[in-house]
């Protein structure tokens, strides 16, 4: 009996014990998988099945084998090293369009139609851009204007002439809070009725100074014609605080915006140039024309040789 009993207690232990070692894994599998909800067994297993299979068919970081056979006998001579070109052409198609026509096409379609969007917003900066630098030079003139000793703003802001510290200090000893001004100025479009500070607004709260100085004052703090109500705030009372003769702090938030401004568009062009035309040239020819001798130094081959004008006789 006492034996039938101990064997009896060491049969539950080893179930208990394998209960919690199962839910253990459990737990741990939860963990891993950043779940929230508790796993029915046989949807554990299925993971776990599913998991293993996965580390079996997958490499990670580890090179693939090499299928060449090493022969001793063969020597590498400097002659060989000498022949071989050291150039080698980035693919940015995927491994998959690389040799299917019809992905590759599919590939195009969706590069092609998918930065088409980019492409209008890029082309609309521009004009826009354009009509901007207009507006500030037709508020070179306008007035009026307290004149006096300039601070000197940087060049590459692109305004029309340089502004004066007399009319700096007059928008800046304006009294009204950011808040104050939203609630008191026109709100023109959908960001000002939520509560945003627009140009009209700010303009609107300073009547009677510099129109360009307004207007210059308003793109230190915003790369637009909106800027969140804190942020503008912010700025404008480290812009207030300077009383340094040159409006230093003014000038350097000036030329940060601009900056920043401009480098979204470089930023923008840079994508739709090098990344999706690449992209884009590339599927155009694998799926179209993927047996022209030019396909291996696009777009150079273009124009010079083999040429664009020999396309049609590869095509597919």
């Amino acid at each position: 009996i006492f034996e039938s009993l101990s064997a009896a207690f060491s049969r539950s232990s080893i179930k208990r014990e394998n209960r919690i070692q199962q839910s253990n894994i459990k737990q741990s599998l939860l963990s891993a998988l950043c779940l929230p909800f508790p796993l029915p067994n046989m949807f554990l297993w299925l993971v776990l099945a599913v998991l293993a299979h996965l580390l079996s068919i997958t490499n990670g970081f580890a090179p693939q084998p090499s299928t060449v056979l090493f022969n001793p006998s063969t020597r590498i001579r400097p002659s060989s090293l000498s022949d071989t070109s050291t150039t080698s052409t980035l693919n940015a198609l995927p491994d998959y369009a690389t040799g299917d026509i019809e992905a590759a096409r599919g590939f195009f379609y969706i590069w092609f139609f998918g930065g088409s969007g980019g492409v209008g917003v890029a082309l609309r900066q521009f004009p826009q851009q354009y009509a901007n630098f207009k507006k500030l030079s037709a508020m070179s003139d306008d007035g009026p204007t307290l004149g006096g000793p300039t601070v000197g703003i940087s060049p590459f802001c692109l305004y029309p002439r340089d502004l004066s510290k007399a009319d700096i200090d007059k928008v800046l000893r304006n009294k009204l809070t950011v808040e104050e001004m939203v609630k008191k100025g026109p709100k023109p479009n959908y960001l000002s009725e939520k509560g945003y500070l627009c140009y009209p607004s700010f303009l609107d709260a300073n009547k009677g100074c510099n129109p360009l100085t307004v207007r210059a004052i308003f793109d230190a703090l915003s790369t637009g014609d909106n800027v969140s109500p804190d942020v503008a705030q912010v700025k404008l009372d480290k812009i207030k605080q300077d009383m340094s003769d040159d409006r230093s702090v003014f000038k350097s938030e000036l030329l940060k915006t601009k900056f920043v401004g401009f480098s979204s568009i470089a930023f923008l062009l840079f994508l739709l140039g090098p990344i999706v035309g690449a992209t884009c040239l590339e599927s155009l020819a694998a799926g179209w024309f993927p047996e022209w001798p030019g396909n291996g130094y696009l777009p150079w081959s273009l124009l010079f040789g083999p040429g664009f004008w020999t396309i049609p006789n590869y095509w597919v």
